[in-house]
């Protein structure tokens, strides 16, 4: 047997006559279902009446509880009125009217009576086409929905894993969670290009890594020429020693708070230098430093060992 909807009508009728009705008719419907916690959408039948400049483009005329008797018992059904094309408006109208209603010979009640069937012709028509309609809204219905769904569970939608999966190859040192948020940050990647205050949160919102984020400067000490008395003046001769480079590379401190595992250390610096790749110059050098504020000195006589001292 059929569930019948708890929904009252007065419910309804409230709901329809909110703000709400300013909405487009498939976001009014999901918003109905979302409130009312019910799956309205298999019990419902819409109606299309054709636009109407009257109703100042309003999809929504009317929300109606009514009951059918089908198949030897009695259902309940939503008849929702929206003021837009259904199919019937979309086909010439030479297939269910005539081209013109009166004749010269035509006397005005004849007029008048033309024009009424006409009307019903109309009405039936609509009717007929009804369940088209009805077809095509509850599939807009679960396309809004689905959009509107799109961020809810982003770790578990199967579109944002395929789109981040584009950017992130599956060696890439990142969580579910963590590859969905790098992703949000790409969308933004010029305000990140360089900005190392910007890219400390980045860090810290994204991998959870609290992080310090400098510029240093880069000696460059292998050069390319000989000792003096070994070179040739304008052929392999130059200046010994640090030859300081115009290009600057980024130092990163990670900050703990207590001491780490050799092997999440090493998997923060692969993090750290991966993320980083997206927004610095490929040509710095990423430097990783480390440091650790608690207290790891053993003191004789003030501390215990195995509660507040590491060996």
């Amino acid at each position: 047997m059929e569930s019948r909807i708890t929904t009252s009508n007065r419910d309804l009728e409230g709901f329809s006559n909110s703000d709400a009705r300013h909405l487009i008719a498939e976001v009014f419907y999901a918003e109905l279902q979302f409130i009312t916690g019910e799956d309205l959408l298999d019990k419902t039948v819409v109606v299309s009446h054709g636009m109407n400049s009257r109703v100042n483009s309003q999809d929504i005329i009317e929300l109606q509880k009514e009951e059918v008797y089908k198949d030897g018992q009695l259902r309940e059904r939503l008849i929702l009125n929206l003021a837009r094309n259904g199919f019937y408006h979309q086909l010439p109208e030479f297939m269910f009217h005539p081209i013109s209603l009166s004749s010269p010979r035509m006397s005005n009640k004849e007029v008048v009576e033309a024009i009424r069937e006409n009307r019903k012709k109309a009405e039936k028509a609509i009717h007929f086409f009804s369940p088209f309609d009805t077809m095509m809204f509850h599939d807009s219905v679960r396309i809004f929905e689905r959009q509107l769904s799109l961020f809810e569970r982003p770790s578990e939608n199967v579109i944002i894993k395929n789109v981040t999966s584009l950017f992130f190859p599956k060696t890439a040192p990142f969580s579910v969670d963590e590859r969905y948020k790098m992703f949000l940050y790409l969308l933004k990647v010029e305000h990140y290009k360089e900005n190392l205050s910007a890219l400390e949160e980045l860090l810290s919102v994204v991998c959870a890594i609290d992080a310090k984020i400098r510029y240093v400067y880069h000696y460059e000490e292998n050069l390319p020429y000989v000792s003096l008395g070994d070179c040739m003046l304008g052929v392999d001769s130059g200046l010994d020693g640090q030859l300081l480079c115009e290009l600057d590379d980024v130092e990163v401190n990670l900050c703990f708070h207590d001491t780490i595992k050799e092997s999440v250390l090493k998997k923060q610096i692969e993090t750290v230098k991966y993320v980083l790749s997206f927004f610095l110059l490929s040509s710095r050098d990423i430097k990783i430093i480390y440091t650790v504020t608690t207290n790891t000195e053993l003191v004789l006589g003030q501390n215990y060992l195995g509660y507040d001292t590491n060996l």
